[in-house]
């Protein structure tokens, strides 16, 4: 079986000592969640309810596109198991191992219980984002077309650090990293062909808090299973500098970049600032503004982008991976 490097058709860079492919699969169709409606969220629920299915999309993309790295998930733990079968099996038809870029929660406790996913959370990177965006950050969020997706137009329902009190630093102290825990979501991709360990955005609230220790701790660990480290960021802008400032060793970043200005925050032009100003390689998700900016050009004003050197993109459709992977390739160069 060839490997996820001599199997890869599209151009390749480094992260760290790991040469990876600059164009890579996203997941998120494959879950059922499209950023679009709540109509083509369900079509995705619908249609990828069998493996099959996916692997279809898979090899179609392994051998017609030569994309041969993908996301993959633990967090909905049957869509997430049915991709990593459609993986194996697509790997299996095609003759390439395909290389997995592992998204793994971190699980971060307070008195108790996983905060990751809780409304203080949130609040405190609505606080970090308006003290470094101010009103242009206020005015940037309202008007993001993700984040009315994911309030489903409904901007009451938005949570901020006046709606809800963000975590204090007395707070942040008491901070831990269940480890338990964690070694459970590492058990889920027993056997995978781990390429990429993602940390996920968690590292954002360690960061935001200056939890640094923690974050060093956990990249410790992570560094004596996974050769290749990145952390994904939607606040660039806050984020990057704070991580580059204490110099934490990751191989790069993972974070928005699109013409729409989409997830990146406090702003576009602060998240834009932050990857240039980076001393590690950035991969661009949500190139096409979670699937509203089609095209070459999308892609060619992701790739104008100082240190960005690659892009992760979802497909749901053969039809998708066509046309969203052609567009990719010319705007690399590729024919």
């Amino acid at each position: 079986m060839k490997s996820y490097l001599e199997g890869c058709g599209v151009p390749t860079t480094r992260l760290g000592e790991t040469e990876v492919p600059r164009l890579m699969m996203g997941n998120h169709p494959f879950e059922g969640w499209s950023y679009v409606s709540r109509e083509r969220d369900a079509w995705y629920r619908d249609y990828f309810c069998r493996v099959a299915r996916i692997a279809e999309v898979l090899r179609f993309a392994v051998q017609q596109a030569g994309l041969t790295v993908t996301q993959v998930d633990h967090v909905l733990p049957e869509r997430n198991r049915m991709h990593l079968q459609a993986i194996w099996e697509a790997g299996q038809d095609t003759g390439v191992e395909i290389g997995l870029l592992a998204y793994i929660l971190t699980p971060v406790m307070f008195e108790g219980e996983m905060i990751v996913r809780s409304a203080r959370t949130r609040a405190t990177f609505y606080a970090h984002d308006e003290r470094v965006g101010g009103e242009a950050f206020r005015t940037h969020i309202v008007h993001d077309p993700l984040v009315r997706r994911l309030l489903d137009e409904r901007p009451e329902a938005f949570i901020t650090s006046q709606t809800t009190p963000p975590y204090t630093p007395e707070e942040a102290a008491r901070f831990t990293i269940d480890y338990r825990q964690l070694e459970r979501h590492l058990g889920f991709y027993e056997g995978c062909n781990i390429v990429i360990a993602d940390p996920g955005s968690e590292i954002e609230l360690l960061a935001m808090t200056g939890r640094f220790d923690l974050i060093r701790e956990y990249l410790g660990f992570l560094r004596r299973r996974f050769p290749c480290i990145v952390t994904s960021s939607h606040h660039a802008g806050v984020t990057l500098p704070l991580l580059e400032a204490e110099g934490i060793d990751v191989d790069g970043y993972l974070t928005p970049v699109n013409r729409l200005g989409a997830h990146m925050n406090p702003t576009p032009e602060l998240a834009l600032e932050a990857i240039r100003q980076a001393s590690k390689p950035v991969i661009a998700i949500k190139p096409m503004g979670g699937g509203r900016d089609l095209g070459r050009e999308a892609f060619e004003y992701v790739f104008a982008q100082d240190n960005v050197v690659g892009s992760l993109f979802g497909m749901g459709t053969i039809e998708q991976v066509r046309e969203t992977s052609q567009a990719a390739r010319e705007a690399l160069g590729v024919a």
